[in-house]
C-alpha cells in the first residue's frame, strides 16, 4: 500500500553504502522511520527534501518494519537555519524535543502545527531568536499535556499573594502558605510570572518581535528548562550542551534593575515591541489545515 503524506525529517543518517534512514513526524502518522533507497547518490531527486528540518511530501510504501520512500517532494527547506550556528542548535533543540515527546504510529496534530510555525518564525531573520524559544517550551508544555500552573497556587487554589514559589513536581506556582508542601520550589519573580502567562496566551507568531531583558530571560529560561527535564524525565538535553558550549562570550555593561512588577501588561515594561509585526497568516497555513481535508489525501492506494 503506498501512503502519501506530508512530513518533517528530524533525522537523517546513512543506512547502507547509498542509502538513507530517516526519522520523520507526519501530521497523521506520527512518528514514522523510512529508507529512502540510492538518496545518497550525487543524482539523487531525494537529496534535497531528505535533509534534517526539511518540510517534503513523501510517498511511503509500508514495510513490515519500516517505510520505504518512493518518492519525495521538498515543500520547505528552511535552509537559513544552516547559515547560522545558533539558530541551527536551536532547531536542533526543537527536534530533540519533539522526537522526545511523540511515539511511533501515534500523531500528534497539535505538536505537529507548533513545531511547522517555530521552524518557519526561526527561519526569518527580524524574530528575536530567546523569546521565540521560551515561548516554544511554554506552548510545547502545553500541547503535550503538562503544561504549568500559572495563574492560581496549585495547593490551595489562591490566586492572590505577595510572593510566589514554582515547583515542577506539584506543577505550577505555590502560595507562601502551600510552599512547604514541595522539596523542589523556588522562588519566582513576579515580572516572571507575569511574563510566563502573556508568552503562554500569546501565538507564538505574535511574540517573536518582543525583547526581554537577558536577566528576565535566564530566569525563565532555567525555569522552563528545569520543568522540561522533569517532566520529560532527561537529565540533559544534548543540543543545548553545544549551544553552551561554543557560545561566544558577551561584552560587559552595565547591569540595568528589572521592574519588580507589571501595572499595565508585560509588553509595556519588560519588553519592547518593534513596529514591524509577524501576522503573515498565509505563512503557516500549511501546518493548520483541517483534520478532514488531511484525512481526504493522507492515504490512497
Amino acid at each position: 500500500m503506498l501512503i502519501n503524506t506530508e512530513a518533517f525529517v528530524l533525522k537523517s543518517r546513512k543506512y547502507n553504502e547509498a542509502d538513507s534512514l530517516l526519522v520523520l513526524f507526519s501530521r497523521k502518522l506520527g512518528k514514522i522511520s523510512a529508507v529512502a533507497k540510492g538518496s545518497r547518490r550525487a543524482k539523487s531527486q531525494m537529496l534535497a527534501g531528505i535533509q534534517p528540518f526539511c518540510h517534503s511530501n513523501f510517498i511511503l510504501y509500508q514495510g513490515r518494519s519500516l517505510y520505504t520512500v518512493n518518492q519525495v517532494e521538498a515543500r520547505r527547506i528552511f535552509y537559513p537555519l544552516r547559515e547560522d550556528y545558533r539558530k541551527l542548535t536551536y532547531a536542533s533543540y526543537l527536534v530533540e524535543l519533539v522526537e522526545l515527546e511523540i511515539t511511533e504510529g501515534q500523531s500528534h496534530p497539535r505538536l505537529y502545527t507548533l513545531f511547522g510555525k517555530a521552524l518557519t518564525l526561526l527561519s526569518r531573520e527580524k524574530i528575536e531568536l530567546e523569546t521565540l524559544i521560551r515561548a516554544f517550551e511554554l506552548h510545547f508544555m502545553k500541547v503535550c499535556g503538562y503544561e504549568p500552573q500559572l495563574f492560581r497556587c496549585t495547593g490551595c487554589k489562591r490566586q492572590e499573594t505577595e510572593k510566589w514559589w514554582f515547583s515542577q513536581s506539584m506543577g505550577g506556582v505555590l502560595c507562601p502558605a502551600c510552599r512547604q508542601q514541595a522539596k523542589d520550589e523556588r522562588p519566582i519573580s513576579d515580572t516572571c510570572l507575569k511574563l510566563a502567562r502573556y508568552l503562554m496566551a500569546k501565538d507564538i507568531n505574535e511574540t517573536v518581535l518582543l525583547k526581554i531583558h537577558p536577566r528576565l530571560n535566564e530566569e525563565l529560561q532555567d525555569l522552563t528548562k528545569s520543568y522540561l527535564l522533569y517532566h520529560m524525565e532527561r537529565y540533559q538535553f544534548r543540543s543545548l550542551k553545544l549551544l553552551s558550549r561554543f557560545s561566544e562570550p558577551t561584552p560587559m555593561k552595565p547591569k540595568m534593575p528589572v521592574q519588580p512588577e507589571l501595572n499595565e501588561s508585560v509588553q509595556s515594561v519588560v519588553v519592547q515591541e518593534k513596529d514591524s509585526t509577524l501576522t503573515d497568516a498565509a505563512e503557516f497555513d500549511t501546518f493548520n489545515e483541517t483534520e478532514s481535508s488531511e484525512h481526504s489525501h493522507e492515504q490512497e492506494k
